[in-house]
């Protein structure tokens, strides 16, 4: 969900990873390796199918959620969590870890704020 809320150029799927909890249980790590360029055009590389090709929106992409043995709610639920780290971009983003300055946040504004966003507040509430 990071690739449709952010503008990563970088979406492939070596940029998955898994820790491992126990012998035999693993889950996803959090997100990494998310590079958002606001001035290239919205291409996902990353395909959900054969029969329905790259993620292009969230609307595919919910209705494919039990693809990823994801309940319509677990997968809102999902959708919530990422919306919110997204929608706090600014206040990451001039933390001294990142280092933007209030003068730049209007550069990268199109790399988080987009359609997408939009979508996701609209699905979500």
């Amino acid at each position: 969900m990071f690739n449709l809320l952010i503008t990563n150029v970088d979406d492939h799927l070596q940029n998955l990873g898994f820790l491992q909890l126990s012998n035999a249980q693993w889950r996803l790590t959090p997100a990494f390796d998310l590079n958002p360029f606001p001035d290239k055009d919205r291409e996902s590389k990353t395909w959900l199918s054969a029969d329905v090709g790259p993620v292009m929106g969230l609307a595919p992409l919910m209705a494919h959620c039990a693809y990823f043995s994801l309940t319509p709610t677990l997968a809102l639920a999902a959708l919530a969590d990422v919306a919110k780290s997204v929608s706090d971009w600014r206040t990451v983003a001039r933390h001294a870890t990142v280092g933007l300055h209030s003068h730049e946040l209007d550069d990268f504004a199109p790399a988080f704020e987009h359609e997408q966003m939009d979508a996701a507040r609209k699905l979500l509430g």
